[in-house]
């Protein structure tokens, strides 16, 4: 019979992925998706059995198996039953638990297999997960992982169980250890963050159009205050780097002062980052809110930040303004600012003095330029300028 031939096709297949070689066992990914042509729900019970039956097999063997059935489900989602799909999300569920975190690519296969399950049985496997997560404690890494991959393929699914989520986690961000805990939940949060921005983008497509950006502002803003106050001061580079990605997707849902309070103490860790590791900048473009666009309407805020990345030089969008008179305004006018990456590397060895000489100028008859240190507005040629901070460090 078909079913039986197939069965014993796959099983022979899964038996000499023991110690299959890493070629040969791409060879039979690809010969375990093709017998999932023939008949995918036979296909994913069988290695759903295979790997249940078999408790000891090594992480590379589980992993192999994992994404075959992926690759599976991936191409014919629509072909599975309720009943199947059940077996395959608890296993996925399952064998993300099980994995360790240094068993990455374990855990990543049994993710993939939920996100592609979730494409079409999202509640079945955000019910599964969440049955998970310990009560009081952070979730495993592996199931944070997991929801943020979930909310990144599934938006419009996804964000409804955004609020729970994160009632969930926040509490529990200063309980967070582990540098790699910390990244995770940066990636989670980057994840969340850019899915409600498409929800809000697309707001008559969702299930539910009474979702606004303002449900999420107090929870995005607290955590927003972790990684901007706590994280981002780590010796850890990787999560330095983890704080930035998430807090660009993060700065258009909370609310717009808590944001210009916390930019004269964010840009210069930002531009001190930048200092000792310029390469990484070059994706971070991430809009920072200003004035144009309605918070929670769904349309993206025009701001001064797009200007600011780290990787460009600043041309300012009218003519020159006058010297801000008071201290907010002055940090107001700062984030109109970026670091010219020429000029930051020809002041090194001047930034031990005090000043980051962190400037930007248009070569223009006028010479206008301000500083970013102290947001000082000038059309004196370079060598007289003076930082207002630090007017001592200037030539």
């Amino acid at each position: 019979m078909m079913e039986s031939r197939l069965r014993r096709l796959a099983l022979a297949l899964l038996e000499a992925s023991a110690e299959a070689e890493p070629e040969v066992q791409q060879q039979l990914r690809e010969a375990l998706s093709g017998l999932g042509a023939a008949d995918p729900e036979e296909l994913l019970q069988c290695c759903g059995e295979y790997l249940r039956n078999h408790d000891k097999l090594p992480a590379p063997q589980r992993a192999l198996i994992l994404a075959s059935m992926a690759a599976v489900v991936r191409s014919h989602l629509e072909e599975l039953g309720k009943a199947t799909a059940a077996d395959a999300i608890a296993l996925g569920a399952l064998e993300i638990s099980r994995a360790k975190e240094a068993q990455r690519d374990w855990q990543e296969a049994a993710a993939a297999l939920l996100v592609e399950l979730g494409r079409r049985f999202l509640a079945r496997v955000m019910e599964e997960l969440l049955r998970r997560f310990p009560p009081g404690a952070l979730p495993p890494p592996g199931l944070l992982r997991t929801c943020a991959d979930l909310a990144a393929s599934n938006v419009f699914g996804m964000v409804p169980f955004l609020s729970s989520i994160l009632g969930t986690l926040l509490p529990l961000l200063g309980t967070a250890r582990a540098d790699s805990m910390k990244c995770t939940l940066c990636y989670a949060l980057q994840r969340f963050s850019e899915s409600i921005q498409e929800y809000l983008a697309g707001q008559g497509q969702g299930p539910d159009p009474t979702v606004r950006g303002d449900a999420f502002a107090a929870d995005l803003g607290a955590a927003f205050d972790t990684l901007s106050l706590q994280w981002g001061s780590s010796r850890d580079g990787k999560l330095r780097l983890a704080v930035l990605e998430a807090l660009g997707p993060m700065s258009s849902l909370i609310p717009p002062e808590q944001l210009q309070e916390q930019l004269p103490k964010l840009l210069p860790a930002i531009l001190g980052l930048y200092r000792k590791h310029p390469e990484p900048f070059s994706h971070l473009q991430e809009p920072v809110p200003g004035a144009g666009g309605r918070r929670g309407s769904g349309q993206p805020q025009s701001g001064g930040a797009a200007g600011a990345a780290p990787g460009g030089r600043c041309w300012p969008r009218s003519a020159p303004q006058p010297i801000p008179s008071s201290p907010r305004a002055a940090r107001t006018t700062r984030s109109c600012c970026a670091a010219s990456p020429s000029w930051l590397a020809r002041s090194r060895s001047a930034s031990r003095s005090g000043c980051c000489r962190a400037w930007s100028a248009v070569p223009s008859a006028t010479a206008w330029g301000r500083c970013c240190c102290c947001a000082t507005s000038s059309t004196a040629p370079l060598p007289k300028w003076k930082c207002r901070k630090f007017p001592s460090s200037l030539p």
